[in-house]
């Protein structure tokens, strides 16, 4: 079995980790998930992904409403957001001009 790297340390198996490691890490193998087997992971079909990948360099829509930066969405809202574009951003998925029109680079 090949070693997993994970939050920045290696294990050699799932079992080696550390109970809440093996918890956060079966949430993040989670959102690969296909539940409707259409092969797509369901999280790229969620609504917050989804409105960060069309969205345009003038913003995010919403819930029918545009957001330019991440001060003007609720907290709820922003907080997941921020996190999402984070990751998305660290992988290399996200529409940069977007991102930077968000956090006003």
């Amino acid at each position: 079995m090949s070693p997993i790297k994970f939050n920045g340390k290696t294990y050699n198996s799932f079992e080696e980790m550390p109970l809440e490691e093996q918890q956060n890490y079966d949430k993040t193998v989670g959102l690969m998930g296909d539940k409707d087997g259409n092969q797509v992971p369901d999280f790229m079909e969620d609504e917050h992904f989804q409105s960060m990948m069309t969205g345009g360099a003038n913003g995010v829509t919403l819930r029918g409403v545009t957001y330019t930066s991440f001060d003007q969405m609720p907290e709820d809202v922003r907080t997941k957001m921020k996190y999402a574009f984070d990751q998305l951003t660290q992988m290399g998925m996200i529409n940069m001009a977007l991102y930077n029109l968000l956090v006003k680079k």
